[in-house]
């Protein structure tokens, strides 16, 4: 693919950029013949990311904590399922107005769909805990939250233990994005998101 004067942009914005979704998106652009390039950006100020991607005309963005919460009020819109779990990551970018998305729980939702399990104790309470517990809520599954305030009392966690947040602890399930369940998680949403994407091209 040829960059040029009509090339749609997409990246990401985190704290500590890295390379996969750069990797899985622009191998799927080409795969499907689409003008567009990603790239990953340092970035922690939601207030100068969203004001820099509408004057640079990005097409779309991924979101990582703790932006996904913090970039809300900065968008002008909220899909139905980021407004319910408060917290967006994916935005797109329709002549200057941004809207947010939340593709996280769409990852959970098929993971837990291919791996039976219909209940959870969640260790945090950040973007992908809210996520996680938002698709609990729909679907009426069983579910409990550790937070900092009651750490200690994840020994007597009901179901098996998900780790929703960036620490390593002993658990059942690590959704850190390095596990094999975090990449597996990470490769669903990812696939939502490219969906997403193209309804901007």
């Amino acid at each position: 693919m040829q960059i040029n004067k009509d090339t749609k942009v997409f990246g990401s914005f985190s704290s500590t950029p890295g390379n996969n979704g750069c990797n899985y998106f622009n191998a799927r652009f080409q795969e499907e013949g689409i003008n567009a390039i990603y790239k990953s950006f340092k970035g922690t100020d939601p207030m100068a990311l969203t004001s820099s991607s509408r004057t640079l005309s990005f097409s779309g963005f991924a979101l990582s904590m703790p932006l996904k919460i913090k970039c809300i009020p900065y968008l002008d819109s909220l899909s139905i399922q980021a407004e319910k779990i408060n917290a967006v990551n994916t935005v797109l970018n329709t002549n200057g107005k941004l809207a947010g998305h939340n593709t996280d729980w769409i990852g959970i939702r098929e993971y837990f769909s291919k791996h039976n399990i219909n209940s959870i104790s969640i260790i945090g309470n950040g973007g992908f805990s809210k996520a996680i517990q938002f698709y609990c809520q729909e679907e009426k599954l069983q579910y409990e939250v550790f937070t900092r305030s009651n750490i200690n009392n994840i020994l007597s966690a009901k179901y098996k233990v998900f780790n929703a947040t960036p620490a390593n602890f002993d658990c059942d399930i690590d959704g850190r994005p390095h596990t094999a369940a975090g990449k597996e998680i990470a490769k669903y949403q990812a696939e939502a998101q490219f969906d997403l994407y193209k309804t901007v091209l």
